[in-house]
């Protein structure tokens, strides 16, 4: 993970399912669910913040996460299971999010692989490791799969069902619609819409999206299928040169997420987590 060829993985649960519906904010039960008010519907913004990690861009995680929180927003935050673990900063911050009900935790794969390359048994694997462990430290196994460089496949949601994992986030390339509903495999499927930066195309330095660009995803997404999930890597957020990040804010685009949040709320959009879209989305 730490060598370039998996540079987006590092630089690229959970919800209450439909039987424990009791669960409230703040209460931090066992399956972390961030439960809103059930039945009321909203037009909502998920953000996900991927490739959560020990060590590696300490300070800018932790500023992404503390930004969330100091708006009493909610966040739902992918961790990388074989990179989780030993950095007390890191654990102590999600361990305090999850126990406040800030944060949403979804399993980001052991080694950040790329699932479409494994078996569904390879698969089911790979995601019971991290599970396994995000339990030993944080005490629930995630409901959430948020799939490494966003790729899946039929036998990625299988292994998702193997580990009673009821969410999937991936991208609309790699997963289909119909979404917002619950479908024959089991899974609700909200896959990522929008993007605050990504690779760029030639792979040889990482963007930051202005907040214009952002916003128009997210209105398309909710306008085409009544939600919209946001993906942010911390790497868009850190000063770089090229692929060479350092663990300094970008305060350019912090500002751009700054406005990113104020024009949501201008919208009237509501900002919630991926679990919760399957209780507040729209259907359209």
């Amino acid at each position: 993970m730490r060598k370039e060829e998996n540079m987006k993985g590092i630089a690229f649960a959970v919800a209450g399912c439909a039987m424990l519906l009791l669960a409230t904010v703040g209460a931090a039960p066992s399956f972390n669910a961030q439960q809103q008010t059930l039945g009321e519907k909203c037009r909502c913004v998920a953000f996900r913040l991927d490739d959560i990690q020990d060590y590696y861009l300490q300070g800018t995680q932790i500023r992404l996460m503390d930004e969330f929180e100091r708006r009493n927003l909610p966040l739902t935050v992918g961790v990388i299971g074989n990179y989780f673990g030993q950095d007390e900063k890191i654990v102590s911050f999600v361990k305090e999010g999850v126990a406040a009900g800030r944060l949403e935790v979804a399993n980001h794969g052991w080694n950040h692989e790329r699932f479409t390359l494994y078996s569904q048994t390879e698969q089911s694997d790979l995601m019971a490791k991290t599970n396994e462990k995000l339990n030993n430290i944080l005490g629930f196994r995630p409901l959430i799969f948020i799939a490494p460089y966003n790729a899946v496949n039929d036998k990625t949601f299988a292994a998702a069902k193997d580990n009673a994992i009821l969410y999937v986030s991936a991208n609309m390339t790699f997963d289909k619609p119909p979404y917002n509903n619950k479908r024959d495999d089991g899974l609700w499927h909200y896959p990522e819409t929008a993007e605050t930066g990504d690779l760029s195309s030639d792979g040889a330095r990482w963007l930051g999206y202005d907040h214009e660009k952002t916003m128009s995803e997210i209105k398309r997404g909710i306008d085409e299928n009544g939600f919209a999930v946001v993906t942010m890597h911390p790497m868009e957020f850190a000063l770089r040169d090229g692929l060479s990040f350092h663990d300094k804010l970008d305060e350019k685009q912090m500002q751009e997420l700054d406005m990113l949040l104020k024009s949501i709320n201008e919208q009237g959009y509501e900002i919630t987590t991926l679990g919760d879209l399957a209780w507040r989305s729209e259907s359209v």
